[in-house]
């Protein structure tokens, strides 16, 4: 790592004092509830850097989600920033909280997840050459020169950590939490990065902590300790203090012994019949109660934790800035992507050519009108599956990175729904329009111009429908999981299609099915493209045919001339429907993770 850097982050202008009074969370375990922190409370002081230690299990983890603002459901307490109970929207403006596992875009460098999150994440009165300025302070100060230029899918795992500790340094916030910041580095990087930590809050801001069992010489870089048990607070105040107070207690730390390694000792040897640590735990509780007695008529004022007053703006640039920056980030990870780029393409292609040889010249012969029928499905059936089976694949690893950006306040839901359907889009389009193309010549359709349009309109609307598919499937079910639901949700509607059994064929019951089925919308539009719209006659390559006049074709298939753009329209309506149910599973993934 490099030494010396000087650092251009600007001092915070005002000092931030954090204050959390009862504090508990609990979580539903089958039918009754598992409590994971018991009105615990604590005070984080500007200025100081504070190591938040225990066992595991103690609660640590939860503490820093809860304190942070990502888990608000099942909260009670309060949160108050210098005595005053402020909006859920602006303590999240406030607020920076690197997770112990981060998920990053794997297509994207170090370099320009730094400028992307600079983009997002600062105002746009900051200059460009600023942003790179302070990308490049971070860069060098967490050690990311020889893998800046680098795909996060090829990092290691400490690397992935001090790159996602940067994204949220970049953002200059007051109050910064980290969950075990220094796992997967060794000890000097360990202490470069606690060092710089401990600068940031000599700037004057709040920086917490949680440290996973930290060396004597990293101890000695924090100012303060909160040591938590079973959900509790066991201890809190300055490093200096530590080992006098638990002398107070009746536990005497050795010479020479690691401060940290004593602390956690002692702690994971807490039950309820431990009365030295029970009396330790009520002592500490009722001085932090003593200390927060001023602040009580503002805490009182608020009755929900973290409530929204809904009048204060939540993201430092605008709204068409985050789809901006937001589409160039998703198209940049789709042109780098194979799955997503080379393969689809090549794949279009090659099936393409694939089917169209099979089904060679069958588009203008009247005694192949079975076979040309059952290549009008297998149209459907590729576009489906190539287009909705692609981003089930990729999908589920970007919503992590989607759920934990929006909820640091990099961007909205809509700007990141409207952004990923605008950056995939020529892309889908692309493949099907070769696709397409190749079959429709190679299987001899007839060469109409509008025809042809006819013929890729209702392609087009069907890849679309089935790639907004794939994404609601990919955000609401794990990739375990999605690759079955699509393939099972689909054979019914493929069942409706009209293909396999004719619509005056169904029993009464099943008529109306027919109807939602947009597998009937696509193939009768594709039938009503090939043999509607005024053609009259086939060519007949034997003595007689009897499916020459293309009438007996929509007969045989029960189907009524000149309905194409009613299938157009249904289409369209399963469409904009999809996009409605893929917006709202995006705003319901980010309230299963409150």
């Amino acid at each position: 790592m490099a030494e010396n850097v000087e650092i251009t982050i600007p001092l915070v202008q005002r000092e931030t004092n954090l204050v959390f009074k009862s504090i508990s969370y609990s979580i539903g375990q089958r039918k009754k509830e598992k409590q994971l922190l018991k009105n615990i409370s604590g005070k984080f002081r500007s200025g100081r850097l504070t190591a938040i230690l225990g066992p595991s299990g103690a609660g640590k983890t939860t503490l820093l989600n809860v304190l942070s603002g990502f888990k608000t459901q099942g909260v009670s307490g309060n949160i108050v920033i210098n005595n005053e109970v402020i909006d859920r929207h602006r303590y999240r403006q406030l607020v920076a909280y690197t997770a112990q596992d981060v998920a990053l875009l794997p297509n994207i460098t170090p370099r320009e997840n730094l400028h992307y999150a600079a983009d997002l994440k600062l105002p746009k009165e900051i200059g460009e050459q600023k942003k790179i300025t302070t990308v490049n302070d971070v860069i060098a100060v967490l050690g990311l020169q020889k893998c800046a230029d680098t795909r996060a899918q090829m990092l290691s795992g400490g690397e992935k950590k001090r790159l996602s500790i940067g994204m949220e340094l970049v953002s200059n916030p007051q109050i910064m939490f980290f969950d075990e910041p220094t796992s997967g580095l060794d000890s000097v990087a360990s202490y470069q990065v606690i060092s710089y930590m401990k600068d940031l809050a000599q700037q004057g801001r709040c920086v917490v902590s949680v440290i996973h069992q930290p060396s004597s010489e990293l101890l000695e870089l924090f100012d303060d300790v909160y040591v938590v048990v079973d959900g509790r607070c066991l201890y809190q105040g300055s490093l200096d203090n530590l080992i006098t107070t638990f002398a107070e207690a009746g536990f005497q730390c050795p010479p020479y012994y690691n401060r940290a390694d004593f602390v956690l000792k002692i702690a994971s040897k807490y039950d309820q019949q431990n009365v030295e640590i029970e009396e330790m735990i009520t002592a500490s509780e009722k001085l932090m109660y003593t200390e927060m007695d001023h602040g009580k008529s503002q805490i009182a004022t608020s009755n929900a934790f973290l409530a929204d007053d809904g009048h204060f703006s939540q993201y430092p640039i605008s709204w068409w800035d985050q789809f901006s920056i937001l589409t160039r980030r998703t198209t940049l990870g789709t042109i780098r992507n194979p799955a997503l780029m080379r393969l689809r393409l090549f794949g279009h292609i090659l099936i393409g050519f694939t089917i169209g040889f099979v089904f060679s010249n069958v588009g203008d012969d009247a005694s192949k009108v079975l076979s040309n029928i059952s290549l009008l499905l297998a149209f459907l059936m590729f576009i489906i599956f190539a287009n909705a089976m692609t981003v089930i694949l990729t999908f589920p690893l970007e919503m992590t990175v989607f759920v934990r950006e929006h909820k640091s306040n990099y961007y909205s839901v809509s700007a990141y729904y409207f952004s990923k359907l605008v950056a995939d889009f020529p892309w889908m389009m692309s493949g099907i329009t070769a696709f397409q193309l190749i079959v429709y010549f190679l299987s001899g359709q007839l060469l109409e111009t509008d025809r042809i349009i006819m013929f890729w309109g209702i392609c087009a609307l069907f890849g679309w429908l089935s790639q907004v598919y794939g994404l609601i499937a990919g955000c609401l079910f794990p990739i375990e999981v999605s690759p079955f639901i699509v393939p099972a949700s689909i054979i019914p509607a493929l069942l409706f299609s009209g293909f396999f059994v004719r619509y005056d064929e169904l029993m009464d019951f099943f008529k109306p099915l027919t109807l939602i089925s947009y597998c009937r919308y696509g193939f009768e539009g594709l039938v009503q493209a090939t043999y509607g719209h005024n053609r009259t006659e086939l060519g007949c390559a034997e003595i007689f045919c009897y499916y020459r006049k293309t009438n007996k074709i929509l007969d045989e298939l029960h189907m009524v001339p000149d309905r194409y753009w009613t299938d157009v329209l249904g289409l369209s309506i399963w469409i904009v429907f999809l996009h409605v149910v893929l917006y709202f599973s995006l705003r319901y993934r980010i309230r299963l993770n409150r």
